[in-house]
């Protein structure tokens, strides 16, 4: 089940997935997210638009072919209401991801658009300069996490214990 609440993670990052040339200028953290929650909200209004013309095209077909209001107009209705249908479940989707956008943190920028870079360390130095306190501070824990595999206030004590006076 946790690997299914991850896939939309998983997806995202792939979006996000490209080359960058060398000398390009890398995006901050907040440049990036901002970047991916524009992209996110166009997606939901174009389908938002797209569900609302195709609800009002059936709206008028319906009211200006005589047959079609006598009848049942089986074929005709449930063609556009799977259309409506498959639209819905896209925004759904997309609705999803948009909210996946607004919660990205710095170690999915890390992960998602930092290690896609080609030239990773003049990346990882022109962004060091970007990062704000808390979000260093929440890309060591995340790579504390990931290293000794505990939260970082179960870090072992020779892990925390680094400085000056631990080196005796």
């Amino acid at each position: 089940m946790r690997f299914l609440k991850l896939l939309p993670l998983i997806a995202f990052w792939s979006m996000t997935a490209f080359a960058m040339k060398a000398g390009a200028q890398v995006k901050s953290y907040r440049e990036w997210k901002s970047e991916q929650v524009v992209l996110a909200e166009g997606k939901v209004s174009t389908l938002k638009a797209q569900i609302a013309a195709k609800k009002s095209s059936r709206t008028m077909a319906l009211g200006t072919d005589p047959n079609m209001a006598n009848k049942a107009a089986v074929e005709a209705v449930s063609t556009q209401d799977k259309s409506v249908e498959k639209l819905e479940r896209q925004l759904r989707e997309e609705q999803y991801d948009l909210d996946v956008a607004k919660d990205l943190s710095v170690t999915d920028y890390f992960v998602g658009y930092l290690t896609k870079v080609q030239d990773k360390k003049s990346a990882f130095n022109e962004v060091a300069g970007k990062l704000s306190a808390e979000e260093v501070a929440e890309l060591m824990t995340a790579y504390a996490n990931s290293v000794f595999g505990a939260h970082a206030a179960d870090l072992p004590v020779s892990a925390t214990n680094v400085g000056k006076d631990a080196i005796k």
